[in-house]
């Protein structure tokens, strides 16, 4: 991986360009960092966490987790790579302080206004 990005997406799609139909792989893989609040809510990572792009589940990997969790961040590029699938860059670090914590990747801000009508 590119060592001047701060931040990485998994894509539900193989190399191959198939759909990566293994149940809930998303919400599993972010769940070895999520945490369990008293009330049994989960609180996903800030490191990773899942969502959804052109309707497909995906994983944002903050490359951060490296210097924070070495082991971890090893064992989700691992199961990328594992799994065949497709991994890109996420946003910049001039777009992740101009945005909010987690933002819909796979729209362009401009363009929902125009939807908005705004």
């Amino acid at each position: 991986m590119i060592r001047n990005l701060k931040e990485w997406v998994i894509l539900g799609i193989t190399l191959d360009g198939e759909e990566f139909v293994y149940p809930d792989w998303a919400e599993r893989l972010c769940g070895m960092l999520a945490q369990q609040s008293g009330s049994n809510r989960l609180s996903h990572s800030d490191y990773l966490y899942p969502t959804h792009i052109d309707g497909l589940p995906a994983v944002v990997l903050n490359a951060d987790l490296e210097q924070v969790d070495l082991e971890s961040y090893n064992l989700v590029r691992q199961f990328a790579q594992d799994n065949n699938l497709k991994v890109r860059s996420g946003r910049t670090p001039e777009q992740l302080s101009a945005t909010s914590k987690h933002p819909a990747l796979n729209i362009d801000r401009r363009d929902l206004c125009a939807r908005r009508g705004s």
